[in-house]
């Protein structure tokens, strides 16, 4: 996957984690947990815990919802992870729950909206600072 990360990269000038895991990472996931083999689940769900409990909610968001909430369709799936998962088991479960019951929430999982970078706050010039009373 290291040619599709480098694209995402530079596509949208970062890492767009969402985008990434819903085309490209989550098949090779979703293989690791039907596979079932448990050194590579091990494996895999070490990392998982560890970024997950170091990560910000940004972080915890994109592993709950994008990578292990793509389990919903298939609760065989879910199973096979439940004894791997930490701290975040109980977001996971309800997080597929949710995704389960709702067309419109697994259609923006699917198909994000657009990424719009944020617009930067134009700081005022000299001029602009002598018009607005020096401040």
């Amino acid at each position: 996957l290291r040619e599709a990360y480098k694209q995402n990269i530079e596509k949208y000038g970062e890492f767009l984690a969402d985008e990434f895991f819903t085309k490209y990472g989550n098949e090779c996931f979703r293989a690791t947990v039907k596979s079932n083999n448990p050194q590579q689940m091990k494996k895999l769900f070490n990392m998982l815990n560890e970024v997950y409990n170091d990560g910000t909610n940004q972080v915890q968001s994109v592993i709950v919802v994008t990578i292990l909430g793509s389990l919903y369709d298939d609760e065989t799936l879910l199973a096979n992870c439940v004894d791997y998962m930490d701290e975040m088991m109980l977001f996971v479960i309800e997080a597929n729950k949710i995704l389960r019951r709702s067309s419109s929430t697994r259609a923006k999982l699917e198909h994000p909206p657009l990424y719009k970078p944020k617009k930067r706050k134009k700081m005022g010039g000299f001029m602009a600072n002598q018009l607005n009373g020096g401040n």
